[in-house]
């Protein structure tokens, strides 16, 4: 019993040795096969670059954008066509209505946490009236400053050298830049505060606290997130 034991254990060993000792499985990189302007000899701007490393504050820079709203988007699926027109036609207007909603309740929810006169049943009741009101918002005036796509491969399995399209599979980025001035962007968010249901709006410190997070949150619009969306089964 003792000897069946000792094998056993020494086949473990053996076992978990192989099992360090083998290589892991790289995954291939995207190889790029095509882009918009190539044939021109344009070469990728720096602002899609900017995009992939979510660095905001350069992309605003770029396009000189500091008294804008700005929102970057970097859209990912087979068809090209598809991503252009949705995330133009649908996805511009609702991930802009999500990110003010997030960005404006994530500011008003740490302003008013801070105020000890208040209690954690108004603060909650408040931060759900302005996520609320604000994620109905459809902001007019959204211009596009940039858009461009980029055509990649990722080698199929068993390809070891990308020679042709047939060789790999083939997927579309598409990054798009927009914007509207600060001062029209305010002034839709303070005519859309007029939906505030009463208990909120008529309470002085829950708004003073509101209005606060807004213009903190416009302020401060270069060091927000990017919006990235992957449409993998788009054929």
């Amino acid at each position: 019993m003792k000897k069946a034991f000792l094998s056993t254990f020494v086949l473990f060993l053996i076992v978990v040795a192989a099992s360090a000792a083998k290589p892991k499985a790289t995954k291939a990189a995207p190889v790029q096969l095509d882009w918009q302007g190539r044939d021109a000899g344009i070469q990728i701007p720096d602002w899609t670059k900017a995009v992939a490393e979510n660095n905001k504050r350069k992309i605003v820079k770029e396009f000189d954008l500091d008294d804008y709203m700005v929102w970057v988007f970097n859209a990912c699926g087979t068809n090209l066509d598809f991503l252009e027109t949705w995330t133009d036609k649908v996805e511009l207007q609702s991930n802009v209505a999500q990110s003010i909603s997030a960005e404006i309740g994530r500011a008003t929810q740490a302003t008013m946490q801070a105020e000890q006169n208040l209690n954690e049943t108004k603060i909650n009741q408040a931060i759900t009236d302005v996520t609320t009101v604000l994620s109905n918002v459809r902001v007019n005036g959204l211009e596009r400053f940039g858009s461009y796509w980029i055509k990649s491969g990722i080698a199929k399995s068993g390809v070891k050298k990308i020679k042709t399209e047939d060789d790999c599979d083939i997927t579309y980025a598409y990054y798009t830049v927009w914007g509207i001035p600060k001062k029209a962007f305010k002034s839709q968010l303070d005519a859309a505060m007029q939906n505030l249901p009463e208990n909120t709006a008529q309470d002085p410190l829950l708004m003073k606290m509101i209005v606060a997070s807004i213009e903190k949150t416009i302020l401060g619009d270069a060091d927000a997130s990017l919006e990235e969306t992957t449409y993998d089964d788009v054929k």
